[in-house]
């Protein structure tokens, strides 16, 4: 994983998430619409997310060391959940003022200019433009923040069109309570969104599974003197995997024949698989 390239990628989506979350926040302020407002919201947590990944990657690209011999990947993932966080917050915050808004509709005072659909257009443009670009190099780089970044960053398609309804709505003279109901489509789009988050990275960092348990079986017991083989557990990230697998050779061979044959079997998988980059392969006799 080259951290570098990850770190440069959320640097130039940062420039652009906080362009689109002034916006919004500018233009629900001035508009007075909850649901523009809510959207701006949505869309800061996606600034802020982007600094809480640069500092996240920092951690992680620290080699091993003494205390930590498996490395820092994992800081990658956690970032990721406090990322969930920021949503969760965010789903709470916004909540607040959709009931305040539904309990008590005369508060509500909106006026709405016809350049309000123009920025929120751009904003969809930027949005898909960040979006794309994050996925791209998500899968590229095989990068877990990126992906979680992408997904949160196409919510917007969803929420921010549900705000455009929403605003012409009551430009064409539907009841300004369309307004926080707008607002609601947004909540359901962020709670989602950090539902999957915590699903994904909580496979990582409760060290899931994430190899083929039957073809690492194939690779090993392809080569001759390998009679069988079982234990085979892995865990970490995608592009970076560690797998122990106990390999069963005949009985009369010398330690130093079953290591090289335990040898054998490690290089064949990493050759078939690159993105496993560890393994404690044990012999046993068979």
């Amino acid at each position: 994983m080259d951290f570098q390239k990850i770190k440069r990628v959320l640097w130039f989506t940062l420039g652009l998430n906080i362009i689109v979350a002034v916006s919004k926040i500018a233009l629900g302020l001035l508009t007075g619409t909850i649901s523009i407002l809510s959207d701006g919201i949505h869309s800061g947590f996606d600034s802020i997310t982007n600094v809480v990944g640069i500092i996240g990657i920092k951690f992680a690209e620290k080699p091993a060391d003494k205390d930590h011999p498996y490395g820092h990947r994992k800081y990658e993932p956690i970032t990721s959940q406090l990322i969930f966080t920021f949503l969760v917050i965010a789903v709470w915050k916004i909540g607040e003022n959709v009931f305040e808004k539904i309990s008590n509709p005369a508060i509500i005072h909106a006026n709405i200019p016809w350049l309000t659909f123009l920025v929120l257009v751009c904003c969809m443009i930027i949005d898909a433009i960040v979006a794309r670009y994050e996925s791209k190099k998500g899968r590229e780089l095989k990068s877990t923040i990126l992906t979680a970044d992408s997904k949160h960053t196409k919510s917007h398609y969803a929420t921010t069109g549900a705000v455009i309804l929403g605003t012409l709505g009551i430009k064409i003279g539907l009841p300004s309570i369309v307004d926080p109901i707008a607002a609601c489509v947004v909540i359901v789009f962020i709670g989602k969104l950090a539902f999957n988050i915590f699903r994904e990275t909580s496979s990582v960092l409760s060290d899931k599974t994430n190899v083929d348990k039957d073809q690492i079986k194939k690779i090993a017991e392809s080569i001759s003197e390998v009679i069988a083989c079982h234990q085979i557990r892995s865990r970490g990230n995608e592009d970076y995997i560690f797998l122990d697998i106990h390999i069963i050779v005949a009985p009369n061979l010398s330690l130093e024949k079953a290591h090289e044959i335990c040898h054998k079997v490690c290089d064949e998988i990493q050759k078939e698989i690159p993105e496993i980059k560890d393994i404690t392969a044990h012999p046993e006799p068979g």
